[in-house]
């Protein structure tokens, strides 16, 4: 990869116009041998844009995080850490945003998604999530987006983060249109490791809502398949990953029929 510009050149400045994204640039460029944590990006980021009388709203810091991932690759490593890298090959085309009025909508509930909390009685702020990262295939479509509070958005982003190096397989993933299809082929992508129910459950809605997609994972066992399950208690809430164990070839035609057909008993 070519030497990264340094965070105060004319290169940069080309590169990256927006003067509060150069900011994330330049903590992220300071601990490139190391990389750094998104709670330590903020912390050291917004000294850097009150300076510049800009807003270090914890939303805003993440966007500007992702820009930069239009011309530069940044890794995250097991322990959280964001590691500017090097260049990217092939910049990416730049996104649109989230319209008001969809941000309009899915705050309205006033409540995160996750832990329950709410700005009126627990003084948390809310930011919207993308339930499917867009670097990972998702939209800026009503149903790919939730509010969260900003520690549950965090540690979401956190969690996904480490989640990277299977990203092709999940855009591959989402782009089937039979939830049973796309299920499996995010459980396979992760060849038996295990998959977070929220990524399971976001995946499996990709083209449609399934508001029972546990259904839909367990019928995939009608075709032979051996998916395994684990619980664990975490901040109040208790969190189900799954993984599989096994799996067999796609019956060809409708993936539903044949799992109807199966549980018939019909030859």
């Amino acid at each position: 990869m070519e030497e990264l510009p340094d965070p105060h050149s004319d290169e940069l400045r080309r590169l990256v116009p927006n003067a509060a994204v150069r900011v994330v640039y330049e903590v992220l460029y300071s601990h490139r041998a190391t990389g750094i944590t998104m709670g330590d990006l903020r912390r050291e980021a917004a000294p850097l844009l009150q300076e510049m009388g800009l807003a270090d709203d914890p939303e805003q810091l993440d966007r500007r995080k992702r820009d930069l991932h239009a011309h530069f690759e940044i890794q995250v490593d097991p322990q959280h850490r964001h590691r500017l890298v090097g260049r990217r090959s092939t910049p990416l085309a730049p996104r649109s945003g989230i319209p008001l009025r969809a941000r309009a909508i899915v705050l309205a509930p006033q409540r995160c998604a996750m832990c329950g909390r709410t700005p009126l009685e627990d003084q948390v702020k809310l930011v919207i999530d993308h339930k499917i990262p867009l670097d990972w295939g998702g939209t800026n479509e009503l149903d790919n987006l939730q509010p969260l509070c900003e520690d549950c958005n965090a540690g979401k982003k956190d969690h996904f983060a480490t989640l990277d190096q299977y990203a092709d397989k999940i855009r591959l993933a989402v782009g089937f249109d039979e939830p049973h299809r796309r299920i499996g082929e995010l459980l396979k992508a992760f060849g038996g490791d295990w998959v977070p129910e929220d990524l399971l459950s976001a995946i499996a809605s990709a083209k449609q809502y399934q508001a029972d997609w546990q259904k839909r994972t367990r019928e995939l066992r009608t075709l032979g398949w051996d998916i395994t399950t684990r619980r664990k208690r975490e901040g109040g809430r208790t969190r189900v990953w799954y993984s599989a164990v096994h799996w067999e070839p796609w019956p060809e035609g409708n993936i539903r029929a044949e799992i109807s057909r199966r549980e018939k008993g019909v030859s």
